[in-house]
Protein backbone atom coordinates (compact mmCIF):
# COMPACT_ATOMS: atom_id res chain seq x y z
CA UNK A 1 0.00 0.00 0.00
CA UNK A 2 1.43 3.58 -0.77
CA UNK A 3 1.31 6.09 1.15
CA UNK A 4 -1.28 8.82 1.52
CA UNK A 5 -1.01 11.79 -1.25
CA UNK A 6 0.01 14.85 0.79
CA UNK A 7 -3.35 16.69 0.40
CA UNK A 8 -4.71 13.45 2.62
CA UNK A 9 -5.38 14.18 6.25
CA UNK A 10 -2.83 11.74 8.21
CA UNK A 11 -0.11 12.48 5.65
CA UNK A 12 3.09 11.34 7.70
CA UNK A 13 2.08 9.84 11.22
CA UNK A 14 2.67 6.53 10.18
CA UNK A 15 5.93 7.30 9.32
CA UNK A 16 6.51 8.63 12.91
CA UNK A 17 8.16 6.30 14.78
CA UNK A 18 7.07 6.00 18.75
CA UNK A 19 10.47 6.32 19.61
CA UNK A 20 10.52 9.60 17.74
CA UNK A 21 7.52 10.72 19.63
CA UNK A 22 8.72 9.83 23.02
CA UNK A 23 11.82 11.31 22.37
CA UNK A 24 10.19 14.40 21.09
CA UNK A 25 8.93 15.01 24.56
CA UNK A 26 11.54 14.06 26.40
CA UNK A 27 13.65 16.65 24.64
CA UNK A 28 11.09 19.10 24.40
CA UNK A 29 11.85 22.73 26.75
CA UNK A 30 8.97 21.51 29.34
CA UNK A 31 8.08 18.42 30.66
CA UNK A 32 4.50 18.64 29.86
CA UNK A 33 3.95 19.56 25.97
CA UNK A 34 0.15 19.80 24.45
CA UNK A 35 -0.90 18.04 21.06
CA UNK A 36 -0.39 21.20 18.90
CA UNK A 37 3.85 21.31 20.08
CA UNK A 38 3.78 17.70 18.80
CA UNK A 39 2.40 17.98 15.77
CA UNK A 40 4.64 20.85 15.24
CA UNK A 41 7.58 19.10 15.88
CA UNK A 42 6.78 16.59 13.08
CA UNK A 43 4.45 18.92 10.62
CA UNK A 44 1.37 17.20 10.96
CA UNK A 45 -2.17 18.00 12.11
CA UNK A 46 -2.56 17.52 15.68
CA UNK A 47 -5.55 15.49 15.33
CA UNK A 48 -3.89 12.87 13.36
CA UNK A 49 -1.25 12.34 16.54
CA UNK A 50 -4.13 11.84 19.05
CA UNK A 51 -4.62 8.12 18.10
CA UNK A 52 -0.78 7.55 18.40
CA UNK A 53 -0.30 9.61 21.32
CA UNK A 54 -3.23 7.93 22.98
CA UNK A 55 -1.91 4.44 22.04
CA UNK A 56 1.20 5.57 23.57
CA UNK A 57 -0.46 5.73 26.88
CA UNK A 58 -1.90 2.93 26.68
CA UNK A 59 1.19 1.14 25.83
CA UNK A 60 2.73 2.62 29.50
CA UNK A 61 5.09 5.03 27.67
CA UNK A 62 3.14 8.45 28.23
CA UNK A 63 0.86 9.54 30.74
CA UNK A 64 -2.16 12.15 29.15
CA UNK A 65 -4.79 14.13 30.62
CA UNK A 66 -7.81 16.32 28.93
CA UNK A 67 -7.55 20.00 29.27
CA UNK A 68 -11.66 20.23 28.67
CA UNK A 69 -12.02 23.26 25.67
CA UNK A 70 -8.44 23.03 25.50
CA UNK A 71 -6.74 20.01 24.28
CA UNK A 72 -4.56 17.51 25.69
CA UNK A 73 -1.33 17.20 27.52
CA UNK A 74 1.14 14.89 27.47
CA UNK A 75 4.39 13.53 29.42
CA UNK A 76 6.35 10.59 30.04
CA UNK A 77 5.41 8.35 32.56
CA UNK A 78 7.85 7.25 34.76
CA UNK A 79 8.61 4.35 33.81
CA UNK A 80 9.78 5.46 30.83
CA UNK A 81 11.53 8.47 32.70
CA UNK A 82 13.17 6.03 34.73
CA UNK A 83 14.35 3.48 31.71
CA UNK A 84 16.53 6.24 30.36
Amino acid sequence: MSPPSSDEPGDGVDSIDDDRIVEAIRTAPKPVVNTTYLAGEFDVPPKVLLERLESLVEDGRLEGHEVVGEGYLWWLSIDEELER
